[in-house]
């Protein structure tokens, strides 16, 4: 796959796309299975190319680095059939797991219910814990996700 740069679109530049109009951000680009140009990860999730959005909503995503004053950030997730894309409101920070890369998913109570989510990424594994603003939420989030990585999984290992 060949990667290049794209600045965000300007009507300046009349030749962009307008199906790119929704990037906001330098991004890499790379070829999508029906001859489109799709950026990678970083909004990926606005131009429709992962499918339907099966669940939508905001999220509380632990901050893994330690010297946060909060640790606690809010994300808006969207579920899709083949991963989990998150981003801020601004969308300067988005991300894009799928669900075969997803090797643990767990829910567990400290004082409130939280989901565990680990995944491989290359050579190197990474883990959310993630949260809604009632346990509720949390819970229909972790039904919701939990058959997708299944489905996954036994995708995966069946090719």
């Amino acid at each position: 796959l060949k990667h290049f740069q794209f600045r965000a679109f300007s009507p300046s530049r009349p030749n962009v796309p307008a199906s790119l109009m929704p990037i906001r951000t330098t991004t890499s680009m790379v070829p999508h299975c029906d001859n489109k140009i799709i950026p990678h990860h970083a909004g990926v999730h606005t131009t429709g190319a992962l499918g339907e959005i099966l669940k939508k909503d905001e999220l509380e995503k632990h901050a893994t680095c330690k010297f946060i004053l909060r640790p606690w950030q809010k994300r808006t997730f969207q579920l899709y059939e083949t991963g989990l894309a998150y981003y801020t409101d601004k969308q300067d920070h988005q991300k894009f797991i799928p669900m075969a890369s997803i090797s643990e998913l767990r829910l567990e109570r400290t004082n409130r219910f939280e989901i565990l989510v680990t995944w491989e990424d290359g050579s190197k594994s990474d883990q959310h814990r993630l949260r809604a603003d009632s346990d509720e939420k949390t819970e229909e989030w972790f039904t919701a996700v939990k058959p997708l990585v299944y489905e996954a999984r036994s995708s995966s290992l069946s090719e």
